[in-house]
């Protein structure tokens, strides 16, 4: 409506709240349809010395194992990949009690909502591991004890079994044998996630499961230490990929050269997330394939 030629002020306005909200609308659905998926993602966070991966299935359905140090990375890197207004993870599987793998893990719980925490029978009493514990009650999670033969089915075609652990430890154990040791699958690619679990568990699981342990993408034990990675492990393992979550330039000397030569021996090509920054596989039942962002 025109009033001595000129039009409405308010009509001006209200046009552009429309049309703002319209690209706003836009926006949502585009990031919606582009992050809940068509493949499956599984993400290699950047955390420093520690370890953090997000799971994504084909249908959206989202698991993070471990959660880094405390230094709390995993929340910008979460950030950087998840949309803002997404806040849902359907599982945390804390595969261990020690900092560099569930630091992080009290602040997930506090800035998403979670499903389920999954974690073996080991009672640790360092005030991360009861700040997690405390969060994830007051979140409602539900408490899953680790137990091998458990399964999550994410999606039709993807599943996350429970190879180890098989028993609660003491209080007194030591707490790298308890990791939780998870194989995912999803149509002709998989993937094994093995926390801190020691040569002689590694031994164990060669023993019990075969050829089971043989996937397309491995991650390496305990950072790529001496103390993982049995030549008879890998060996059966025989993956494609290595990836090796490690801090640059770290005290402990992670990861061991001797490690590395016999990656190199066994024809697996290693990707450092102190090297290469977060590692992003994509996989779509048949064929596997990934990008580094640093």
């Amino acid at each position: 409506m025109k009033k001595d030629g000129k039009i409405s002020v308010r009509k001006i306005q209200v046009a552009i709240l429309f049309g703002i909200a319209f690209i706003a609308i836009f926006v949502w659905i585009a990031a919606l349809s582009e992050n809940r998926g068509r493949n499956l993602r599984v993400v290699f966070l950047d955390v420093g010395q520690g370890d953090s991966i997000l799971i994504e299935a084909p249908n959206g359905n989202r698991v993070l194992i471990d959660g880094g140090p405390p230094s709390g990375k995993v929340l910008s890197e979460l950030g950087d990949i998840l949309p803002f207004f997404d806040r849902d993870i359907d599982v945390v599987i804390a595969t261990h009690p020690d900092q560099d793998h569930i630091g992080g893990l009290p602040g997930v719980f506090e800035k998403y909502s979670v499903g389920a925490l999954v974690e073996p029978d080991l009672y640790s009493g360092n005030g991360v591991y009861e700040e997690m514990e405390k969060l994830g009650e007051k979140e409602g999670a539900q408490k899953i004890v680790a137990r091998a033969g458990e399964s999550i089915n994410l999606d039709k075609n993807t599943t996350l079994q429970i190879l180890y652990p098989e028993k609660k430890f003491p209080p007194a154990a030591e707490v790298n044998i308890s990791s939780v040791v998870v194989l995912l699958t999803y149509g002709n690619e998989s993937f094994l996630f093995t926390g801190d679990l020691p040569l002689e568990q590694e031994k164990y699981l060669v023993e019990k499961y075969g050829t089971l342990l043989d996937v397309d993408v491995l991650k390496f034990g305990h950072h790529g230490s001496k103390t993982s990675t049995l030549p008879e492990f890998l060996a059966l393992a025989s993956p494609e990929y290595g990836v090796v979550s490690v801090g640059g330039d770290n005290k402990y000397g992670h990861p061991n050269k001797e490690v590395l030569d016999l990656a190199e021996k066994n024809n697996v090509k290693i990707l450092r997330t102190d090297m290469k920054g977060r590692v992003v596989f994509e996989v779509d039942g048949v064929n596997l394939t990934f990008t580094v962002e640093k």
